[in-house]
């Protein structure tokens, strides 16, 4: 019964500091008012909502990668913690691209219980909002690799990406591996 307790606290206390992040990022503009579904609100993206439309054969224009092992980054509470140096790109496609994010990242060395993390990705100076929880961290101070991958349709023209982690409590990065790849339509 104490553990049931324990974990409704903990659940309702991670609501809360998530609705409170929540909140200070939307207020700081760097959220949109529609969080699931559409990515940071600034001129760099294209929205498209509604069902998926059919595949489109894309052409692979350029590839970034970046790497680091052992590279013991520690991270606090809810504070994001850059990966990776910003990553310039240039899409001359004068209908836009499409720019693929493909994160890979071992996290942990850590015995908080329940703690959430997420890889997330800065576009052009914004947050983009699809950046999904990946699952916890271990309790035993083991480390979890997990693997994100997302696209987003850019407009033409120089573009900055780079990627950040977050978690519930803190966490520490061990290795990652990031793909930025640019296609054209």
């Amino acid at each position: 019964m104490k553990r049931l307790v324990r974990i409704g606290i903990v659940s309702l206390g991670a609501a809360v500091v998530l609705l409170a992040a929540f909140h200070y990022m939307r207020a700081q503009g760097e959220l949109s008012s529609n969080a699931v579904s559409a990515p940071q609100p600034h001129s760099a993206i294209f929205v498209t909502n509604g069902p998926s439309s059919k595949p489109v054969s894309h052409d692979l224009q350029t590839t970034y990668f970046t790497q680091g092992l052992n590279v013991g980054i520690p991270e606090t509470a809810y504070d994001s913690v850059a990966v990776d140096n910003p990553t310039t790109f240039k899409c001359c496609y004068p209908k836009g691209c499409t720019l693929e994010i493909e994160q890979s990242m071992q996290v942990g060395g850590v015995s908080y219980v329940s703690n959430l993390w997420a890889p997330i990705v800065k576009l052009d100076g914004g947050y983009l909002a699809y950046s999904p929880w990946v699952g916890e961290t271990p309790t035993d101070g083991f480390y979890v690799l997990a693997t994100s991958n997302q696209s987003i349709q850019v407009t033409p023209g120089t573009h900055t990406v780079q990627s950040f982690v977050i978690s519930i409590y803190g966490l520490n990065l061990y290795n990652f591996h990031i793909n930025y790849r640019v296609y054209v339509p």
